[in-house]
Formats: structure tokens, sequence, C-alpha cells
């Protein structure tokens, strides 16, 4: 059996002097909040970035193609309409990607005392509606392409709260197509909320058969292909992929323009760019947190060196060398951390499930984007979170351990 194991497993944390069982609980209250305030910053930081990525999304989309243009006089067509090559070509690209047709029409929205600018914004069958239909929050997201849905759209409640717009109420609609102003009239069939406020402003989303027949365009006729469904770390790289693919057809002259490809790191790069100072910030209280329980582990370890004083004396008269000894205070200090993690997990994670289901601190969403603080739980991140506590942990026992080490057997008869 290993020598140091078996003789810190005799030692008990709280010896003798009342400054040695301070000093443990103060070390054992270090490393729990520095466990709890890691914990508690790298899930709100990952809420964050899933929840304001998710509405980006959501809005947008992860790849978006656009109009095809004329290379040799910069001008863009207005609309694109889908062939037999574009989203054959689009799969071949991106196998796992779904492509569906988008209209997006600027029109206003009219009451009887007031009015508002709004961007209609409809999607073909081929569209996933999760994120429209998970953000109602009265109605229901109409059935579009239903007789019934023809005339409906759903907008925010930060719209509806500005127009003093309901459920079943039915507003004007004006649309300016080719110097002619169009009217129509749609009934309010769900409102939505994301909190989002950049967006909730102004989209509105509408039948896309109705949009299209207001710009007098056919059933394959839109003014964007969304493209989701690829993997949240390749968006990019998928985007460009796209690109190179749709460049190789157009030069073959297999499809008949040259439709340029954007991504939404890109058309968010605002919002991305805030979510990348998140990432500074988690580091710096990451390194803050390290250096408060490192010096109360360091306090902590002296603390138990100097209460065992005439056990180090006797561990060395018995032939236990220093690295031994070194050990076996190392591993005394190791239950500190312990007890630590368990109790900053315990506190850490049970707050953040407070939080993830009661949502109780509330946040300004003209200032951070959502009415509330996000949290993700992701276990595999909180393990290598504990593991690096750990780790770090060990190595700054290491240094200090050495103290014991370097007490003479000798030294210790004349230690009171």
């Amino acid at each position: 059996m290993n020598f140091s194991l078996w003789a810190s497993k005799r030692f008990k944390l709280a010896a003798s002097s009342g400054a040695n069982a301070t000093g443990v609980a103060i070390a054992i209250a270090g490393v729990a909040l520095a466990v709890i305030i890691m914990e508690c910053s790298l899930a709100v930081v990952l809420g964050f970035k899933n929840q304001i990525t998710e509405r980006i999304v959501g809005f947008d989309s992860q790849i978006t193609i656009a109009p095809a243009f004329d290379a040799e006089t910069g001008a863009s067509k207005p609309m694109l309409r889908l062939d037999s090559t574009l989203i054959p070509a689009t799969m071949a690209a991106l196998p796992s990607a779904t492509p569906s047709l988008k209209f997006e029409m600027p029109g206003i929205l009219k009451t009887e005392s007031d009015f508002a600018g709004v961007y209609f914004v409809g999607y073909d069958r081929a569209h996933d509606y999760d994120f429209e239909r998970n953000a109602i929050v009265q109605g229901s997201l109409p059935d579009f392409f239903s007789a019934d849905g023809a005339d409906k759209i759903a907008i925010s409640r930060t719209m509806a709260n500005s127009l003093g717009l309901a459920i079943g109420d039915s507003p004007y609609a004006y649309f300016f197509e080719n110097e002619a102003v169009k009217q129509r009239r749609f009934e309010i069939g769900a409102i939505y909320e994301t909190g989002f406020s950049d967006y909730d402003k102004t989209i509105a989303f509408a039948p896309l058969p109705t949009l299209q027949k207001i710009a007098g365009a056919d059933s394959l006729c839109g003014t964007a292909i969304s493209v989701n469904g690829v993997p949240s770390d390749r968006i990019e790289d998928s985007a460009e992929s796209l690109q190179q693919m749709l460049l190789a057809l157009y030069s073959a002259d297999e499809i008949d323009g040259l439709y340029p490809v954007d991504n939404v790191r890109h058309t968010g790069s605002m919002f991305f760019s805030w979510l990348d100072l998140l990432d500074t910030n988690v580091v710096v209280i990451f390194i803050l947190m390290a250096c408060v329980a490192g010096f109360t582990l360091i306090s902590s370890m002296f603390i138990l060196i100097l209460d065992r004083i005439p056990a180090i004396g006797l561990l060395r008269s018995l032939g236990a060398t220093k690295r031994q000894v070194r050990m076996v205070f190392v591993n005394l200090a190791m239950k500190i951390i312990a007890r630590g993690l368990v109790i900053g997990n315990v506190s850490g994670l049970g707050l953040l499930a407070l939080q993830a289901h009661f949502k109780w601190l509330k946040l300004d969403p003209d200032m951070y984007y959502l009415p509330y603080v996000p949290v993700e739980i992701n276990w595999w991140w909180m393990l290598w979170l504990n593991l690096a506590v750990v780790a770090v942990s060990w190595c700054v026992l290491v240094i200090p351990s050495g103290l014991a080490a370097r007490i003479s057997p000798s030294s210790t008869m004349r230690y009171e």
C-alpha cells in the first residue's frame, strides 16, 4: 500500500489548534466559492451564446443564398427562381442541410390611429417552423398554406403593443410594388415574443403564397434561399463550400447567374462579436478564481504543516523520505479540495437549476437581447471544469508541501 496515502488517511483535517480548523474551513469555502462562480460563469455564457445564436438563426438563417447578380454590371436581380439545379447543388455541397425558399417584403402595417414599418417574412413548406412556433405567446402559428391561413400573420408583442393590436384584429397592410401601392388586409393569428428587440420591432411572419401573389411572382420565386441544419462550428466553412460549388456551376453554364452566399456569422457579426467578448470575461473570471482558491489552499497548507511538525519529525525518524512526507500533505490538502468541490457543485448546480426553471434573474432585453439570465448546464464542460480545478490545485500544492519535506527530525524536538 502507498505509504503517503496510508499516512494521510490517519491525519484529521482539523487538528488540535483552533487556527487549523479555521484555516481548513476558509480553504474549503474558497474552493467552493471558486467552483460556484466558475460554473455559473460558464453556464451563463453558454446560455447567452446558444439562445442568442438560436434567435439570430431563427430570424435569419445559418446560410443564405441571395439572388444572382451580373458580374459585369454588379446589378442584382430582385428575386431568385428555383430551378432543377440550384437546390440539388445545395444538397450536394451540404448533404445535412435543409434549404427552403424565403420571401421578404417590406410594407406598412396600419391601424385607424397608428402605423409601423414592417418586414413581412414567409417560408415554404420545407422550412422548420419550430423557432416561430416556440416563440408564440398568444394564439397559435397559422397554417400559412391552408385556405384559412392565407390572410393571417404573426406579429411580435412589441409590435402589437405599439399598434394596439390583439388576436383577431384585421389591420391593413400596404406594399409598394412597381411604383404602385397594393393593399391587403391581414388578420392577427398569433403574437410572438423572443425578447430580441432588434428583430421583434420589425419582423412579421406571413404566408409565402400571399407575398408571392402581392409581388406578382410565381410559386418558385423568392428573395433568398434559407439553408439550415449545418453544424454550428462549420457554418463559415459550409458557406464557403457552397459558394465554390455555385461558382463552379456558373463557370460551367449550369446555372443562370452568380449567386452570392452569406452566413449568419457575417450578417450577425455585431451580436457574435459581443458574444466573443464574453469568452474574454470568462477567462478573466477563471484566472481570478484560480488565484483566490490557490491563495487559500497555500495558506491552509502552511497551517496544516505548522500544526503537525512533531508528526513530521516522527515520520522522518521512522524512515519516511522527503517525497513521502511531501505527498502526505498534498493528499491531506486534496481532502480540502474534495470537500470544496462537493459543496461547490451542489450549490452551483443547484443555483443554475433554479434559474433555468424559474428564471428569477431578469434582464433588460434592450440591453442584453434577452429578458432573463440564460443558463445552460453542459455536463461535459462541468466535468472538465472540475478536473481542471483538481489538476491546478494539485500543482499549486506541490510547491508549499516542500516545506514539510525540508523539516529535519532533530529540529522537531525543539519545536513547541
